[in-house]
């Protein structure tokens, strides 16, 4: 290992994808973050544990990155994205994965979908190449209405009431 390499990083080109079958830990990282296992996109709700997922797992069969999507007409939707590594670029590398997958899909576009509080993940989407395509005031709140465990706050104290969206052409 290189000495500037600390001690649990993972290389990225080691990592194996996998289709994720048992969504146990997905799940509990989505209670755990959200508060729910449940996401809107496109004021459509996807159940993460109805639809696709995907896995990065290192060469000990430890999960790096989870992500889950799917395809509805032309356009696919990522409906989670979980790094278990922060800043080691496996998310860049689990986007990849899913971007790839939905073009192999025949998806057209990949929307996404961020709440309002959630600069971390609008500042990785942009960077990505995905373009701001909606905002829907309240959106948050009014889910909430039905789903009464989404988390209020969020990221450094915000607030958590509206959605954004973003999209990348495929």
């Amino acid at each position: 290992m290189s000495p500037l390499r600390e001690a649990g990083e993972i290389a990225i080109g080691r990592l194996e994808l996998r289709l994720v079958t048992d969504k146990s830990e997905l799940l509990a990282i989505m209670l755990a973050t959200w508060g729910s296992h449940s996401m809107m996109i496109d004021l459509h709700v996807y159940d993460v544990a109805e639809i696709d997922a995907l896995g990065l797992y290192a060469p000990d069969g430890s999960t790096a990155a989870l992500a889950s999507w799917t395809l509805r007409g032309e356009n696919a939707y990522l409906c989670a994205l979980h790094s278990l590594k922060p800043g080691e670029g496996i998310a860049i590398r689990m986007l990849d994965e899913v971007v790839a997958a939905a073009r192999k899909a025949g998806a057209g576009r990949l929307k996404a979908m961020v709440t309002n509080d959630n600069m971390p993940g609008l500042t990785f989407y942009q960077r990505r190449g995905f373009r701001l395509s909606g905002l829907y005031l309240d959106a948050i709140d009014a889910y909430r209405s039905i789903v009464p465990t989404i988390i209020e706050t969020g990221y450094k104290g915000i607030p958590i009431h509206d959605a954004l969206e973003l999209e990348i052409v495929l």
